[in-house]
C-alpha cells in the first residue's frame, strides 16, 4: 500500500479543522433559524473560544442576537466592530447598535451611527434597512419633517423593498405603488425582538408559517408577531378561530 505523501498529510490535518468548525456554524446558524436557541447559543459559544477560527465574527454577531440584555448584546457587537473590522458582519453589527439605541429611546447615537453607517458603507446591502430606522430616529426625536423626509427617499430609492412597505405604512398619505392589502392574526407584540422570536418559534413549531415586523407606536417600537396572510378580512377571522381553539390568541389586523 502507497503511502500518502508528508505535504498532503499536513494539508489534511490543517484542513479538517477549518471543515469541522464551519460545519459547527452552519449548524448554530441552522438551529437559531429553527428558533432553538438555547443549543445556537451553546454552539457560538464554542466557536469563540477558538480566536483563530476564520467565522469567528460571525458568531460574535449571532451571539449578540441571541442576547436579550441590552448591554450584553453591544458588547458582542462592538466585538465584531473593533477586532474584526473586515468582516463583512460590521456594518450589520452598526445596524444592530443602532437598533439597541433606538429601543432604549436613545435616537441621538442612532442617527449619528446610522449616519456614520452610511457614510462609510454607501453602497451597503442593508441601505434601505438603515433609511428606514434612521427615518424612524429622525421622527421619534422630533424631528418628524426630516424623518419622512428620509423615508420618502427609502421608498423612491428602494420601492420594492419590505422596508418601503413598512415605511408606507407610516407616511400612509403616500402609499408603496403595486402592494396588496392583505390581513393576518397579530399573535403578540414585545419591546425586546428576542422575546418575539422566541414566542415566534413556539408558534412556528406548530406548524404555522410566522414572521416578526417592526412597528413605530409613539415614538417606540416593537415587534409584532404575525400568522398566515389573507386576501379577505373573512378568511383571517376564520383563521382566528382555529388559532384561538389551540389556546393562541390573536386579532386580525391589515399586513404591510
Amino acid at each position: 500500500m502507497s503511502k500518502m505523501p508528508r505535504s498532503r498529510i499536513i494539508f489534511v490535518l490543517l484542513i479538517i479543522p477549518l471543515f469541522l468548525s464551519a460545519q459547527d456554524i452552519n449548524e448554530a446558524i441552522r438551529l437559531f433559524n429553527s428558533y432553538q436557541f438555547e443549543r445556537a447559543r451553546e454552539i457560538f459559544s464554542e466557536v469563540i473560544r477558538d480566536k483563530s477560527n476564520p467565522r469567528i465574527a460571525e458568531a460574535y454577531y449571532y451571539l449578540g442576537r441571541l442576547t436579550i440584555v441590552p448591554d450584553s448584546a453591544l458588547s458582542y457587537y462592538k466585538k465584531v466592530i473593533s477586532n474584526y473590522p473586515q468582516s463583512r458582519y460590521t456594518s450589520i453589527s452598526y445596524l444592530e447598535i443602532a437598533k439597541i439605541n433606538i429601543a432604549i429611546e436613545n435616537y441621538e447615537n442612532a442617527i449619528a451611527i446610522l449616519n456614520e453607517l452610511l457614510r462609510k458603507t454607501p453602497d451597503t446591502n442593508l441601505k434601505d434597512e438603515v433609511l428606514f430606522w434612521l427615518g424612524i430616529s429622525y421622527m421619534s426625536s422630533g424631528l418628524k419633517k426630516k424623518g419622512i423626509g428620509v423615508l420618502e427617499n427609502l421608498q423612491a430609492t428602494f420601492p420594492k423593498s419590505v422596508w418601503s412597505e413598512r415605511a408606507a405604512s407610516i407616511i400612509p398619505t403616500k402609499p408603496s405603488t403595486g402592494t396588496k392589502q392583505y390581513f393576518t392574526i397579530q399573535i403578540g407584540s414585545y419591546r425586546n425582538r428576542a422575546n418575539a422570536e422566541k414566542y415566534a418559534g413556539e408558534v412556528k413549531e406548530k406548524g404555522f408559517d410566522t414572521r416578526i415586523v417592526d412597528a413605530l407606536v409613539k415614538g417606540k417600537i416593537y415587534y409584532r408577531v404575525w400568522v398566515g396572510r389573507f386576501s379577505t378580512i373573512e378568511q383571517a377571522r376564520t383563521f382566528s378561530l382555529k388559532l384561538d381553539s389551540l389556546e393562541i390568541k390573536g386579532n386580525v389586523v391589515k399586513g404591510y
